[in-house]
Parts: C-alpha cells; sequence; structure tokens
C-alpha cells in the first residue's frame, strides 16, 4: 500500500457520482479519511471537480448558485475528511505536459504525485500511459466511461451516485 495517493479529477467525479470503478475509489479515500494514509487533490484539480459538479447539478450545463454551492460543499466535505487540496509545482507540471499528449489538469495531478511520492489515482484516460515526469499510477477503472458520463456537455445526472458526496458525507441531499 502507498503511504500517498494523489486523486485525478476523474476519480473524484467517480466516487461522487456512483460512476464504475467509485467503489475502488471510496475504499482509497475510506483508507485517507481513517488516517491510515495522505491523501491530496491538487488545486487545479480541485478547480475542474468544482467547476463539473457545478455544471452537473445545475441547469442546461449551466452552474447556478445552488450548483455552485453544491460543488463547494462536496470540496469542504472531502476536506474536511483529511483530503488536501494542495498546490502543485508548476516547473514539474509544465515539463509533464511539454512533453506528453496530457490535458494541464492531469500535469498538475502528475507534478503533485512525483513531489510527494504519492501513487496517482487514475481511470482509463490514455493520457496517463507514458509520462514525462516518473509516478506510479493505479488505475481504478480499466474501460473508459462514455461520453455521456464523461463531462461533456450533453450530459447531467439524475442523482448521486450510492457513494455520491452529500449521501457519503451524511448530508441531506435536497437541494
Amino acid at each position: 500500500m502507498s503511504d500517498e495517493y494523489v486523486f485525478d479529477t476523474e476519480a473524484i467525479v467517480a466516487f461522487l457520482y456512483g460512476e464504475p470503478g467509485h467503489d475502488t475509489v471510496a475504499d482509497l479515500l475510506g483508507d485517507v479519511f481513517a488516517g491510515d494514509v495522505d491523501g491530496a487533490l491538487a488545486e487545479t484539480n480541485a478547480s475542474e471537480v468544482f467547476y463539473l459538479v457545478s455544471r452537473f447539478e445545475g441547469v442546461d450545463d449551466a452552474p447556478t448558485d445552488a450548483s455552485l454551492r453544491a460543488a463547494d460543499r462536496d470540496l469542504r466535505a472531502l476536506e474536511r475528511r483529511g483530503l488536501g487540496i494542495e498546490p502543485a509545482d508548476w516547473r514539474l507540471a509544465a515539463e509533464a505536459k511539454a512533453d506528453g499528449d496530457i490535458s494541464l489538469a492531469d500535469a498538475y495531478a502528475v507534478a503533485l504525485a512525483a513531489e510527494r511520492d504519492a501513487t496517482l489515482v487514475v481511470g482509463a484516460d490514455d493520457d496517463f500511459d507514458e509520462l514525462a515526469v516518473d509516478v506510479d499510477v493505479r488505475r481504478f477503472r480499466e474501460d473508459p466511461v462514455g461520453a455521456e458520463l464523461s463531462g461533456i456537455s450533453g450530459w447531467t445526472p439524475t442523482e448521486r451516485g450510492p457513494l455520491g458526496s452529500m449521501r457519503y458525507f451524511g448530508v441531506a441531499a435536497g437541494r
């Protein structure tokens, strides 16, 4: 078992919305919440989670005041349970981005994992197959989720998954 996990955006979204592989992410986050291992999310990835949740919970893929509050609550709940939201070295992120076919947010996750010598928890995204920066990668799922679940415009979840953030953290989901 790794002494620390850094979670990519895809892992946190899967956890919040009960996507395929959410149970694996929940187990890893459970270890973080229990204090058995350290866990972190790069600030850039937290921003991604925030805007995705605010869109998913909004109206017609647009955030609302309520959905912005929901996104904020989700991230604060994760922090309260022990998941750190941390800055990553921009030079290391740039190195990961410059030499690889990887998104900028993913590059920040790679940078934070490298800085902390942590295992990076990712989905089936092939951006992590060949990295310019050396990190251990743990995939929580092998098959990509279809476009209807991947945050691409047009997907609006009807309800949070069985381990969805508000239910998981014991907060009434009435929004």
